[in-house]
């Protein structure tokens, strides 16, 4: 992974496990910036933690406490890709923006936003949220051109 898609990782993680919803909402693409709102992003990740946490049958909210992200992915993706139907998804095709292209595509991320060690003997699992993200080369920087909580889901 280049220094500056872990720089970028890094910081969209950070923000998002600083709860600064306006700071991940700034690193979007336009084209998610002008379809998510701060608090869209919020509950982006809420429903992320939710969906894990309700895996483990807690009911109750609770946010990663690890101070920093774990990062992964790859640099052998691209928008082609991504917009090929999944096979071992009965077909399914994600919704990716006609704005994402491969010109545009830098890398295809994995920001994981962990539990403490408390945590883990607390609720039984070690992450809350595998956000999976396109990362793009916009006229601002890189930005997220395309974002799900799972690598081959179609919900956003």
């Amino acid at each position: 992974m280049d220094e500056d898609i872990q720089a970028f990782g890094t910081t969209l993680g950070r923000h998002a496990l600083n709860r600064n919803w306006s700071g991940v909402h700034q690193m979007l693409a336009p084209w998610l910036q002008s379809r998510f709102s701060a608090e869209d992003i919020r509950t982006f990740f809420e429903d992320a933690y939710r969906e894990i946490l309700r895996g483990n049958g807690i009911q109750e909210l609770h946010y990663p406490e690890y101070p920093e992200p774990e990062l992964g992915g790859n640099a052998f993706t691209n928008a082609t890709e991504l917009r090929k139907p999944i096979s071992f998804r009965q077909g399914k095709i994600r919704p990716i923006p006609p704005e994402l292209t491969d010109e545009n595509f830098r890398y295809w991320l994995s920001v994981q936003l962990q539990c403490s060690d408390e945590q883990m003997a607390q609720l039984g699992c070690d992450f809350l949220a595998d956000i999976w993200m396109a990362v793009v080369t916009t006229p601002d920087g890189l930005r997220v051109g395309y974002w799900n909580q799972d690598p081959y889901g179609v919900a956003e």
